[in-house]
């Protein structure tokens, strides 16, 4: 069993900052920490607490999400009482290990890991806002490399939310969805994007694909995390005309290191972020009603 005082903690965090744990999850998974919703609901129940080397990395991001003191949730927790590496000794597999649905889905398409053939260089991530301040889809525009001659497949991974249900992937140009594959009690669900044609080692191709999502998200940041470094980040948010909010910034973080810079946006509707040379971090737009 894990710590009552850290659950009673953690639950109280989520509570205040008034998110879902699919919603946590979900942004867990974006900087690079692959938590399962169902860890995250025993930690919660105190069913168990994070253990792992990289449930405890994990946990120093969460601090950041529910945007609470640094530490006061790392306090709670007990000496862990199972062995393993440190954390600068993990290997993608022990990366892994606390969604232990993502390895397996990624076996069934014939992955390894996830830059297997291509690497990605370029992101734009677009986002439109509508009257409600509320998010439908998002537009992703990328530029891969490969890493080998014939590279053409990367992995795409996605997990339920709590009803179960998964976000659609749309492609739009220069990719098509192949294969998928489903990990029964994880609800972790993996495909492959597959670009027009194959690559020679060190060449570029772009994509576009939209990601419907299930149900509208009223979300108020959009952000990615860069796990490698990239040529270029682009983080785009649209906002309706009718719903325009009433603060906005954008935002870096690197390390336990961020930088934030308010934004005016005039006569205009939009607000972005561009970096160039940019990862491992996160960048991101952040709005208030």
């Amino acid at each position: 069993m894990g710590d009552p005082g850290f659950a009673d903690a953690f639950a109280d965090a989520v509570s205040r900052r008034g998110v879902s744990l699919a919603w946590l999850h979900r942004r867990l998974v974006e900087r690079g920490h692959p938590v399962s919703p169902a860890a995250l609901s025993y930690w919660r129940s105190g069913r168990s607490q994070p253990e792992r080397g990289t449930s405890r990395d994990a946990l120093v991001e969460i601090e950041r999400l529910l945007r609470v003191a640094p530490g006061s949730l790392v306090a709670r927790l007990g000496p862990s009482r199972r062995p393993g590496p440190r954390p600068a000794e993990r290997t993608l597999h022990e990366m892994f290990a606390e969604n232990p649905g993502i390895e397996p889905a990624l076996e069934q398409l014939g992955f390894e890991g996830l830059y297997d053939e291509l690497v990605e260089q370029v992101r734009h991530l677009t986002v439109d806002v509508d009257a409600d301040g509320m998010i439908r889809e998002f537009r992703v525009r990328a530029v891969m490399q490969a890493r080998r001659d014939g590279a053409r497949r990367t992995p795409l991974i996605l997990t339920t939310d709590e009803q179960g249900r998964l976000p659609r992937f749309v492609p739009v140009a220069g990719c098509s969805i192949g294969r998928v594959a489903m990990h029964a009690g994880t609800g972790v669900y993996a495909s492959e994007l597959v670009l027009d044609r194959s690559l020679t080692k060190g060449e570029l191709y772009p994509y576009e694909l939209t990601i419907e999502l299930a149900d509208p998200d009223d979300e108020t940041c959009l952000d990615h995390y860069a796990a490698r470094r990239l040529t270029e980040l682009l983080v785009w948010v649209r906002f309706h005309a009718d719903g325009m909010p009433a603060h906005v910034e954008r935002y870096t973080i690197v390390g336990d290191h961020e930088q934030t810079e308010k934004l005016e946006l005039g006569e205009g509707h939009a607000a972005h972020v561009l970096v160039r040379g940019f990862g491992p971090g996160i960048v991101g737009v952040r709005w208030a009603w």
